[in-house]
């Protein structure tokens, strides 16, 4: 039998038999230990790796034409790059520095676009020079600027999308109008470029199908554009915007059906080559952040405002670290880590949770349950991989959250589809510990929940 095409629980026996890390029973036990060695002073994150290669299940599963180009912006650890890198991906890099970690995972520079539409023109040199010749475009400055840099790369044109119902409306800055397709076009034509396909984006966590199957259908009408002056596009790049949280997983299912459907219909004969440029999916749920409490102010009555908030915590982290916004929408949550016997002896509080710095907005909750809690103990936050370690700065010379890798037992991993599980499941073994419970269906982890929209 095939190892790989067994269920979770012999794929999770595999890994645990290579593995040269530690073992842990749960992720309480795991959370308990890592945070007694870090200390209070450090957060860290731990990245499940398991968890990445269920997204990358998922997007096969879901998605079976459609080829992913992981969004390095998301989250560059270089363990995750060499993953993707592993698992046949291309990427989606905006900078000279974000290719350069790329090709120092041992990607391969044919399987990345520069995706940036303003590229600066030493970034377009050293794209020329390692051989990343996909390149996107969305003005005729752009197109000058590559031109006189870069003339022999091969050109995607974005186009603007609606953007309804997403947190970050990229189209405000990104992207021509569909009808300025025609005249940029035509000038590529005249300076001899060729052009490939189109690309868009409809903002971050897009919550309306119909943003995405309405730029697919405008996306149609500039394939025929081009066509008409002498181009046949071989590339429709859908771009990003999918919730990467466990707890979006049947909108995802729900998504996909509809963007395949789109897909089907407005590019039925099957020349075309489907792209996307995913991150906050792939790795959105795979990271837990572990915060200490390093101080704690009891509320004896009511402030003012007539808030019902009994109890403050401060924590390791803050706005200026891993919560810079929007934590609801990321589905991010505290979990406070306290076993059964200990919660059975604390009362829950309504209560407010505080970054570390001086500044008087680093508020990480406004309001929220917690039971009560004591400095030294942890509170951990789920769906914390997109946008957030990548983001933090040292205000006030704060330590930057440290980082820690993990497999977690995951009974729906299927892995029959890699042609290299055991390069993979050796990597892996390399470089992360084994954990045989997933801390959702642990029971002495007290799942606490917002009481207010943020």
């Amino acid at each position: 039998m095939n190892s790989t095409s067994a269920d979770g629980g012999h794929i999770f026996d595999i890994f645990s038999k290579l593995s040269k890390g530690q073992r842990y029973k749960t992720f309480y036990e795991y959370f308990c230990m890592k945070g007694g060695e870090m200390g209070q002073d450090q957060p860290f994150n731990t990245i499940d790796l398991a968890d990445v290669l269920w997204k990358a299940q998922m997007w096969r599963e879901n998605f079976p034409n459609v080829f992913p180009y992981y969004a390095v912006k998301a989250y560059s650890d270089p363990v995750l790059l060499r993953l993707f890198v592993l698992l046949g991906y291309g990427f989606d890099c905006s900078t000279e520095g974000e290719i350069k970690a790329v090709l120092k995972a041992q990607g391969d520079p044919k399987k990345i676009i520069f995706a940036h539409t303003i590229k600066t023109p030493r970034g377009l040199k050293y794209a020329s020079s390692v051989g990343c010749a996909l390149l996107t475009f969305d003005s005729k400055e752009e197109l000058l600027k590559i031109h006189k840099q870069f003339p022999e790369a091969n050109l995607i044109l974005r186009i603007k999308s609606p953007s309804t119902q997403t947190v970050y409306n990229l189209s405000t800055k990104f992207g021509c109008e569909a009808h300025d397709a025609e005249y940029l076009l035509s000038l590529a034509k005249q300076l001899n470029f060729n052009v490939v396909g189109v690309s868009f984006h409809v903002g971050a966590l897009c919550e309306n199908p119909k943003t995405f199957t309405a730029t697919i259908d405008k996306s149609r009408l500039v394939f025929e554009t081009a066509k008409r002056i002498g181009y046949n596009f071989t590339i429709m790049d859908i771009g990003a915007g999918f919730f990467g949280s466990k707890e979006r997983e049947e909108f995802f299912y729900e998504l996909s059906q509809k963007i395949n459907d789109s897909l089907e219909t407005n590019f039925p004969d099957k020349t075309v080559k489907f792209i996307a440029e995913p991150g906050c999916y792939f790795v959105g749920s795979s990271v837990t952040l572990a915060t200490t409490v390093i101080g704690k102010r009891k509320r004896l009555e009511k402030d003012k405002r007539g808030s019902p908030v009994q109890r403050e915590y401060f924590i390791n982290d803050g706005l200026y670290g891993s919560f810079f916004e929007h934590k609801e929408l990321y589905d991010i949550r505290p979990k406070a880590l306290i076993s059964t016997s200990e919660m059975n002896d604390r009362i829950l509080y309504q209560s407010k949770i505080w970054g570390q710095t001086c500044c008087a907005q680093d508020m990480v909750m406004e309001e929220c349950s917690l039971p009560d809690m004591n400095e030294g103990e942890l509170i951990l936050w789920g769906n914390m991989g997109a946008y957030r370690r990548v983001r933090c700065s040292t205000f006030t010379e704060v330590p930057l959250p440290a980082t820690k890798y993990v497999f977690v037992h995951n009974s729906r991993l299927r892995l029959d589809w890699l042609t290299n599980f055991e390069e993979i499941a050796s990597y892996i073994a390399e470089v992360a510990d084994i954990v045989e419970e997933d801390f959702i269906t642990e029971e002495k982890e007290i799942n606490c929940h917002d009481t207010k929209d943020m």
